[in-house]
């Protein structure tokens, strides 16, 4: 035996007798925030079930009739002015007796001979006067009206209608497990938040996050089997939105802004939310900034005062665009803004099976022989956006 004579120092006692200073509560490293999918499951409220067996759903869409196509190569005067597929981007919209506005001559024409859908001749509207030739690639032909005569039983015109668009995407089903064995369980730690409740409240979580990722970043949609089983995924708003989809380089100014708002608000509603990130926000914001004029108020409870504002939302001159920060978009992201319109987006989910929702649940699973708990995290969810030319995405190129 060990004889301690004298004082009794630290270095001299028996070390593993010493109990550690741990402390009781652990300390979680929460990442961030989901805001979109907290928009869609828990704000917006017409989520909608989809009952395809193979977790497919789909709509249709159909615009409005054009109005107007672009030259794309040079049109020489030779008793009119022939359109044809390769000198304007969409002759197929002209129809016998329309009347046209040509933009680079500033003249008015009307579809006086062809055949409607393939080649169409424009002569004046006055049925004297020449066209001039077109050379200006990019400008506009404007359908603005159709000259008919008087008493005319028929002037040639074609019923015309546009025809809907098939769009669909697919369900994801996104599982996660939290195992642990009946001693794990009944021993005890330091630290709380290691129990099975505790980890499965941490894992669910973290399925937000990577819903939330997906509802972003996947490009890619359709299914793949490995013998009767079939596992499917679908777009995400990267694979989605097509259309508004614009960069700019160096960093955001306003007017870069208002230039892809200009066009994100030519069609739908006049508010839209954009869910933009870090580098883009502050971007963002520091123009906004330069809009106000700011005062310091006294506060005599406070002994700091506060400087800066608070942005949420701002009135472009086409309409009120919500400005939300999403911490998910980091990487090369950081410069990206996703523009949504409220009104056609919205969360899909399978429907209920006999096991309850697949919209989200936690199901514990039965362990039989074994000790211990098993539980199951379930979403079997996607994102529609309808007419996604109402939407947009700004990222730094």
């Amino acid at each position: 035996m060990a004889v301690i004579a004298g004082v009794r120092y630290t270095g001299a006692i028996e070390s593993t007798n010493v109990k550690p200073d741990v402390d009781t509560m652990l300390k979680v490293i929460e990442p961030y925030q989901t805001p979109t999918l907290h928009w869609l499951m828990f704000v917006k409220k017409d989520a909608k079930v989809v009952k395809n067996k193979y977790g497919k759903f789909e709509w249709f869409e159909r615009e409005f009739f054009p109005h107007q196509t672009s030259i794309t190569a040079a049109i020489t005067e030779s008793s009119g002015l022939t359109l044809t597929s390769s000198n304007v981007s969409d002759v197929t919209i002209f129809n016998i007796g329309d009347i046209v506005y040509v933009e680079e001559t500033d003249q008015m024409a009307v579809v006086s001979s062809g055949t409607v859908g393939t080649s169409v001749v424009l002569t004046h509207i006055d049925g004297s006067t020449s066209l001039t030739s077109l050379s200006s690639t990019g400008s506009f032909l404007k359908i603005i009206g159709s000259k008919n005569y008087e008493y005319t039983a028929t002037s040639g015109r074609v019923a015309m209608t546009v025809k809907e668009v098939n769009k669909y995407n697919y369900l994801n089903e996104f599982n996660e497990y939290i195992s642990t064995s009946g001693r794990e369980e009944a021993g005890e730690a330091y630290t709380d938040g290691l129990s099975h409740d505790e980890l499965l409240e941490q894992k669910v979580k973290e399925m937000k996050l990577q819903v939330e990722r997906y509802f972003y970043f996947s490009n890619q949609r359709g299914y793949t089997s490995s013998g009767n089983q079939r596992a499917t995924y679908g777009y995400g708003l990267k694979g989605m939105i097509t259309t508004n989809v614009t960069s700019y380089s160096g960093t955001l100014g306003e007017t870069a802004w208002d230039s892809y708002n200009k066009t994100v608000y030519a069609k739908g509603t006049n508010r839209k939310k954009h869910f933009a990130g870090s580098d883009q926000i502050e971007e963002l914001h520091k123009f906004m900034k330069e809009r106000y004029e700011l005062s310091q108020a006294p506060n005599e409870k406070a002994l700091w005062g506060e400087y800066g504002i608070e942005v949420k939302s701002y009135r472009t001159p086409f309409g009120i665009t919500d400005i939300i920060w999403n911490p998910i978009l980091d990487g090369k992201f950081t410069d990206w803004g996703f523009t949504l319109d409220d009104k056609t987006v919205r969360m899909r989910f399978m429907a209920n099976d006999k096991n309850g929702s697949r919209k989200f649940r936690i199901r514990d699973i039965d362990q039989l022989e074994n000790e211990g708990s098993k539980s199951k995290i379930l979403m079997d969810v996607a994102i529609e956006i309808s007419q996604e030319q109402y939407s947009g995405i700004l990222y730094q190129s």
